[in-house]
């Protein structure tokens, strides 16, 4: 039996080493770090926070490695996405595509 478990811990191990599953860990260890910081269990919504912003993270590889950043850079990018958080992400996002709209709508009146 002990032979087992160490098959399997070091298995689990192996699956948390991929730059997928460590930038997604990495992501909500920070997010949890940061509701835990900010009130914890006064605000139940910011723990749903923290699966999402693993759930991105976990899939944000593929974007990282696009834009030619190494894989293993993917949990640095990741970690600060579970920083700043989802609702955070979301609106630095639609801030820039309100800037986008805003000079694309100012070229078409030219």
């Amino acid at each position: 039996m002990p032979e087992q478990l160490i098959d399997l811990w070091l298995v689990m191990y192996a699956w948390a080493l991929m730059p997928a599953q460590k930038a997604a860990i990495c992501a909500m260890a920070m997010s949890a770090l940061r509701v835990m910081t900010s009130g914890g269990l006064r605000k139940p919504r910011r723990w749903g926070e923290t699966l999402m912003v693993g759930l991105l993270a976990w899939n944000s590889l593929p974007v990282v490695t696009h834009f030619g950043y190494d894989p293993d850079a993917a949990a640095f990018f990741c970690t600060f996405l579970g920083y700043i958080g989802v609702h955070g992400f979301e609106e630095r996002v639609d801030k820039l595509l309100d800037n986008v709209a805003g000079i694309a709508s100012a070229l078409r009146r030219k």
